[in-house]
């Protein structure tokens, strides 16, 4: 019995002694935070314009000239009235056309059109020289007109599209292509990003072509399927040659001197322009 109560008594002793000691540090497992569970929506914000592109050094930038090279053009129930003026935005000028009569009623059939006199910006003798005219295109939302597909009245410009056209030295009008813009941030922003247009006289070679005889040297850019009253933005108008090479304008700033030219451009560039 003696032996009994001993056994028992040394039993409940290391047992004891086992429960107080402690494992070597390196045996002891690290805790982990448990992960903290959100049930809300992460938030997004909305995209921005893209950076302004960089002008070609040649380029009409409105840091040189006004609104006086260009023209609206009203002359049919459906042309939207507006004002021009240079605007700068970000730092950055642009021909900027206020339209003050298109409304919700008449978006649908609204056209924007505007004309810009190209014997203010390249002389004479270069007319022959080009085949090819770009710019920078945007169109800045001023209403909520425009409905998505949920039934939201969205600020934002929509699509961009539309055409133009031009006379050429024979006395016929050239139409340009038409452009529809593509990749274009134009239905989540309020001013839609850039859209570089290019206008293109395909028909060169066979005398469809602007030259030093003409008096009256300008091209048309028109806007219409607009799906929201919306104002239009026009930069960095540039003229290229058949190989693609960028042609010196003859306005301040330029790398071509006009020298004694200057006041036959000016005359020229300020004559009045007819609508055709």
């Amino acid at each position: 019995m003696k032996r009994y109560l001993c056994t028992v008594l040394l039993l409940s002793v290391l047992l004891s002694g086992c429960s107080g000691s402690t494992p070597p540090e390196e045996s002891i497992p690290e805790t982990t935070a448990a992960p903290v569970l959100t049930t809300e929506a992460p938030t997004t914000e909305p995209p921005t314009n893209a950076p302004f592109p960089e002008a070609d050094p040649n380029a009409v930038t409105f840091d040189e000239v006004g609104e006086e090279v260009a023209e609206i053009i009203a002359d049919d129930e459906f042309a939207a009235g507006g004002t021009l003026s240079v605007e700068s935005v970000d730092g950055n000028n642009m021909l900027k056309f206020t339209d003050t009569s298109t409304t919700a009623d008449s978006l649908p059939d609204a056209v924007q059109k505007l004309r810009i006199n190209v014997l203010h910006l390249i002389a004479p003798d270069d007319l022959e020289k080009i085949r090819s005219v770009e710019f920078d295109l945007y169109a800045q939302a001023k209403a909520d007109e425009f409905v998505n597909n949920d039934g939201n009245h969205m600020t934002v410009p929509g699509w961009i599209g539309g055409g133009g056209g031009t006379e050429t030295a024979d006395g016929k009008w050239y139409g340009f292509s038409d452009f529809a813009a593509s990749g274009v941030n134009e239905y989540n922003l309020t001013r839609s990003d850039t859209y570089r247009v290019s206008f293109k006289l395909l028909l060169a070679a066979s005398g469809k072509k602007w030259d030093s005889s003409m008096d009256k040297v300008y091209f048309q850019i028109m806007r219409w399927g607009m799906q929201n009253l919306s104002d239009l933005y026009i930069d960095n108008i540039t003229f290229y040659d058949e190989n693609g090479e960028s042609i010196p304008l003859t306005i301040a700033g330029s790398t071509v001197d006009a020298g004694e030219d200057d006041t036959a451009l000016t005359d020229a560039g300020s004559t009045e322009m007819e609508t055709t």
